[in-house]
């Protein structure tokens, strides 16, 4: 499976919203997701979620364009997330993301 972040602004897991689930995706679908979502944000918190942690609260289901992103069911608690990262944008207003697994 490929890797899995939940974006943030702060560092804090979002908390599931009306639609019941906290929102991420994986590496292939960051730039789309900063791009509608935290579009003239200067800086952002990735978070690198665990699969096997997050087990059966984690879905991986349609979303924007029909693509699949993965769901998590329930809150985010420290166990899992395996890595956290600060991105600050650049000139152009993007995220370095060449580097991420």
């Amino acid at each position: 499976m490929e890797t899995i972040w939940h974006i943030t602004l702060d560092g804090t897991p979002a908390v599931p919203g009306d639609e019941g689930f906290v929102h991420a995706s994986f590496t292939s679908q960051l730039a789309g997701t900063l791009a509608v979502h935290y579009a003239g944000a200067r800086s952002i918190v990735l978070l690198r979620l665990d699969p096997t942690s997050l087990g059966e609260r984690l879905v991986v289901e349609p979303s924007r364009d029909d693509a699949l992103f993965p769901h998590i069911f329930g809150e985010l608690v420290d166990s899992d997330i395996l890595e956290t990262r600060a991105l600050e944008s650049g000139p152009d207003g993007r995220f370095p993301l060449a580097d991420l697994p």
